[in-house]
């Protein structure tokens, strides 16, 4: 990264505000928070030789704290160059090298048939349900509604490719549905980096990015946009790809809500009419806040007709990518994600609409109720469109 990212860190103003906005704050009373664990530690850093600071692997690197400094420093990503200067056992290197490559583990899937006494050797957390392949029905939607519109690359993210590839194609099928040429992207396996980045690891982060713009390099100038399905991916690639990583992105990156708020009139039309009406929490993972902001999803929802949809007040649902799959966050994931439960609870949700794999299989667990992309609801929906028309 260039050397006047860091140079900003001395900015801080102490003002606290990042601590006021921290999810993990709220609910561990051990950790630090990110002013001390951030631009205070990397001052100091800077001029001495100092030793990392206990707790620093709790971090979520939500980036929260980064959308609330009103100076912009960025917080999150010194706290990742914090968590490299941990000494681990092997043991943490090993399990924390295959989280930081998740692409590798998507290829064949089987990390959520790890046993029990294996998870613990490994540092990955007993209790937490870990990613499994989802069953999801596919099926045509139709012909093309409205004019062509333009040839799109659909990035497919690891958990997606590995885990969901129905989900895959259900995104495929409303987008074409919508008037698009639709291209799988990557064409072969590969990582945005976002998973090493939050796991300490910035130079494997920007080596993974590297790796996959090459990838995805001979199809991009055919395309029109790129459209995300998963908020910490979109996040990547539109956001720290140029200002992190060093690698610049000319095609738009759109994520998959937002080129659904622009479907053809005749789509949302169709759903309205739809009889099922199952009450949907709404819940925009943190990094699509800070990339974004929130009420995107519950627009989305209200717009197809999902009239008792309810937008979470929950910063953060725990599930931070891996963040819970390990060991000791158990707690501090559980906490966050029994938050959300409660809101669950409270308006009587029978599903979440959320916009990244990993978080949707932790809420369901916290929660017990379905937990989906909204490409999931909006196809299911669509779906029970043409049954009920015909």
């Amino acid at each position: 990264m260039a050397q006047e990212m860091w140079e900003h860190f001395d900015a801080c103003l102490k003002c606290t505000l990042c601590v006021s906005q921290c999810p993990v704050m709220s609910v561990n009373p051990d950790f630090p928070g990110p002013k001390a664990l951030g631009p205070e530690w990397s001052r100091t850093a800077h001029q001495h030789d100092m030793a990392p600071m206990e707790h620093v692997d709790d971090c979520t690197f939500c980036q929260i704290c980064e959308s609330a400094c009103p100076v912009d420093v960025p917080i999150a990503h010194l706290i990742a160059d914090h968590k490299a200067k941990v000494t681990r056992d092997w043991r943490r290197r090993v399990r924390d090298g295959l989280l930081a490559r998740p692409h590798l583990a998507a290829r064949t899937a089987v990390i959520g048939d790890v046993p029990g006494p294996l998870r613990r050797l490994a540092g990955i957390s007993p209790g937490v349900r870990l990613p499994r392949r989802r069953p999801s029905a596919v099926t045509g939607l139709g012909e093309p509604l409205g004019l062509p519109r333009g040839k799109v690359g659909l990035f497919l993210d690891c958990y997606t490719k590995g885990y969901d590839p129905g989900l895959g194609r259900q995104a495929s099928e409303l987008l074409r549905l919508w008037g698009f040429e639709v291209v799988a992207l990557p064409a072969h396996s590969g990582c945005c980096g976002a998973a090493a980045y939050a796991s300490g690891n910035p130079s494997l982060a920007r080596t993974n990015g590297r790796r996959l713009k090459g990838i995805m390099e001979p199809a991009l100038s055919k395309l029109d946009m790129v459209i995300t399905l998963n908020a910490t991916c979109d996040g990547t690639l539109r956001d720290e790809w140029p200002k992190y990583y060093g690698l610049s992105f000319d095609v738009p990156v759109v994520p998959f809500d937002e080129a659904a708020m622009e479907a053809p009139k005749e789509f949302w039309d169709r759903l309205r009419t739809v009889s099922d009406d199952p009450v949907l929490l709404t819940h925009t993972t943190c990094r699509g806040k800070v990339a974004r902001g929130d009420g995107q999803l519950y627009s989305l929802a209200e717009r197809a007709g999902y009239t008792g949809a309810t937008p979470a007040e929950a910063l953060c649902c725990g599930a931070a990518g891996s963040y819970a799959f390990k060991v000791e966050h158990e707690k501090t994931a559980g906490r966050l994600g029994g938050a959300l439960a409660k809101e669950v609870q409270r308006v009587r949700a029978q599903g979440v609409m959320t916009d990244s794999g990993t978080c949707a299989i932790h809420i369901e667990q916290e929660s017990g109720v379905t937990a989906r992309h909204p490409a999931f609801w909006l196809y299911t929906r669509y779906v029970k469109y043409i049954e009920e028309a015909n």
